[in-house]
Formats: C-alpha cells, sequence, structure tokens
C-alpha cells in the first residue's frame, strides 16, 4: 500500500506479465529451449511425486483399514474379557453357596446314615413289631416310610447340588482359561496395533515430505490453492495501475495489488495453509497478512476478522468490507513471493477463482 518509484514499478509489472504469461500459456517467443525444459522436467517431476502419493496413499488406506479392524478386534475382547470377569464373580459366589449348601445336606445324610448304622439293618422291623396295637402299629409304619421318603429326598438333593456344583465349577474352569486365552490375544492385537501405529506414522511422514515436494514444484507456477474470494466476487487486473490519492490518503502510488469486488460480508480464505496476522493499519482497515512456506498474502478493507493463527487452505480469515482508505466493498489482494516486493498475482488468481 506504500508509493514506490514508477519506473520501478512499471519495470516489475512488465518483468512480472513476460514471466506470468510464459507459465500461463506456455514458452513464449521470449523464454529460450533452457527455461522450456525446466518447465517440462519439474511438471514430469510433479506427475511422478503425485504418482508416489497416490500409491503411498493407497497403502496408506490398506494399513488404516487393518488398524481399525485391529481396534474392533481389541474393544471386542477387552468387552469379552469384562463379560468374562462379571460372570466369573458371580459364578464364584455362586460356587461358594453351593459348596456351602452341599456341605449342610451331606453332613445330614451322613448324620442319618450314622443313625441308621448304629440302629442296624433290623432296627425298623423291630420297631414296627413291638407296637402294642393295631393303630400303633399303623402310625409306626407311617412314621418309617416318611423318613425313608425325608431320606430319598435328602439322598437327591446331595445329588442335584453336587451336580450344580460340579458343572459350575466347569463353568468357571472354562471363563478363567478362555480369559487367558482372551488375555493372550490381546497382548498379542495390541503388539501388532503399535507395530501399524508405527507403520503408519513413517508413512504420514512419507506423504508428508512428498506434499512439500508437490508444494514446493507447484509454487513455482502456481501459489494460491484456492480463490481467496468464496462467493460471488469480480477479479479486476489492477496490479502496476497509478492510483491518485491526496496525501491524506495515501498520496499518489503504484497499486500493489488486485481489487477483487464482492458483497459485504464474503468469506476471505486463506489460499495456502500458513499462519493468519491480523494487521491493521490506517489505509487498509482491518487486514490480515497469511504467511505461509513461499512467501504471504495481503488482505485489506475487511469487514471483520475470521480465524487467525495456525491456518489450513481453505480456512476464513475474514470477511469482505470497506475498513480503511475506500469506499466500496472488497479485498485489496497482494502476493509478496518469499516475503519481499509484491508480485501481479491477477495470473494466478485467474487460474483458482
Amino acid at each position: 500500500m506504500s508509493p514506490h518509484p514508477l519506473p520501478r514499478r512499471v519495470a516489475a509489472r512488465a518483468l512480472a506479465i513476460l514471466l506470468t504469461g510464459a507459465l500461463a500459456f506456455g514458452a513464449a517467443p521470449g523464454i529460450g529451449f533452457g527455461a522450456e525444459e525446466e518447465l517440462r522436467e519439474a511438471r514430469q517431476e510433479l506427475r511422478e511425486t503425485k504418482a508416489k502419493i497416490r500409491a503411498k496413499s493407497k497403502k496408506l488406506n490398506e494399513l488404516q483399514r487393518d488398524l481399525n479392524r485391529l481396534g474392533t478386534e481389541i474393544v471386542r475382547n477387552q468387552a469379552q474379557i469384562l463379560e468374562a470377569d462379571e460372570r466369573t464373580e458371580k459364578l464364584q459366589v455362586e460356587v461358594a453357596v453351593l459348596e456351602a449348601r452341599t456341605a449342610r445336606l451331606q453332613e445330614s445324610l451322613n448324620d442319618r446314615n450314622r443313625e441308621a448304622y448304629i440302629q442296624g439293618p433290623g432296627a425298623p422291623v423291630l420297631y414296627l413289631l413291638t407296637a402294642t396295637s393295631a393303630s400303633e402299629a399303623a402310625d409306626r409304619l407311617s412314621m418309617i416310610t416318611e423318613m425313608n421318603r425325608r431320606d430319598e429326598l435328602l439322598a437327591s438333593k446331595v445329588e442335584e447340588n453336587t451336580e450344580r456344583l460340579s458343572r459350575a465349577r466347569a463353568e468357571l474352569l472354562r471363563l478363567q482359561r478362555a480369559r487367558e486365552l482372551a488375555l493372550q490375544q490381546l497382548e498379542v492385537q495390541q503388539v501388532e496395533l503399535r507395530q501399524k501405529f508405527a507403520q503408519a506414522r513413517r508413512l504420514y511422514a512419507e506423504l508428508r515430505d512428498h506434499k512439500e515436494e508437490v508444494l514446493a514444484t507447484i509454487a513455482k507456477y502456481r501459489p494460491f490453492a484456492i480463490c481467496p474470494i468464496q462467493g460471488p466476487h469480480a477479479l479486476t487486473d489492477s496490479f502496476g495501475i497509478w492510483v491518485h490519492r491526496s496525501k491524506k490518503r495515501g498520496g499518489d502510488h503504484v497499486h500493489q495489488g488486485v481489487d477483487i469486488m464482492a458483497p459485504g460480508g464474503t468469506p476471505i480464505v486463506a489460499p495456502f495453509d500458513g499462519t493468519a496476522v491480523a494487521v491493521p493499519n490506517r489505509l487498509g482497515g482491518k487486514a490480515v497478512n497469511v504467511y505461509g512456506e513461499f512467501g504471504y498474502v495481503y488482505n485489506a478493507h475487511l469487514s471483520a476478522y475470521g480465524q487467525l493463527g495456525p491456518v489450513e487452505t481453505g480456512d476464513v480469515i475474514g470477511y469482505v468490507g470497506a475498513t480503511g482508505n475506500t469506499s466500496a466493498n472488497h479485498d485489496h489482494f497482494e502476493w509478496h513471493p518469499d516475503d519481499g516486493e509484491a508480485a501481479d498475482p491477477y495470473p494466478f488468481l485467474l487460474k483458482v477463482c
């Protein structure tokens, strides 16, 4: 936005037009065979790098599917282990109850057996024969029958409880073994998951390096990944024109950027990955610089700021307005390659806008 000597700016504009014209439309008569060959090699390098990225992306996608599968298996395995733990706790309580009940029933049965042994095999018959009347004999017979029934029921309960205890113990043992196997499998899966993560990190790093290669190559011919205005707009070829202004409004100067006309409030986005920094000033009003790897862009006259700090391509950094030294809604857009003097961004904007 600051004034610069006219001859220098006119010469710079003429040189920029020659260079960008050659890049946009192929080798012009003024570009020698060496430059044309260099451009051809750079484009071939870009194609090869993109092919490498596609190959690694495919491998990374396969690796991601493996990671998803492993993660799912691990979660399900952990759920099975937790379920086994809960079931084991319940079974242990059930086994303890069954053991205590079995012990009581067995003790009662043992008492009955000892009593029968002490009385001898003829005791029930003798008890029946010593009755003094038919009625008493009938009562004693009923008593003997009831005692036999109770003994049989007690023996049946002991047998049933013993079987239930045996099944519970077998189920408990099965669960314990299954849990051990699940823990072993979980350990194997976690080791595999760590290995896959390490492999994925290596692939991501390789992809990032290739991405930087591609960005470096693309930046030679196309510095902006997307149009900085996300909405209806009018792109003006206004870099390098002589602007007449009063001293109060900045004085006469060569226009250092391109004015992109758009309705107020239209989003302005980062044209590449980088860092957005607010740089408000008297002439530009609310303004934002986005610093990337190969230079920075300057956006002026914003109505409001958007996301500042680290940004990715397409993040909203502000909104079109008319703050500063202007009376119309537009984005004054400057391109400073390698953080140096402003260069004409118009041919590059035509490719993305």
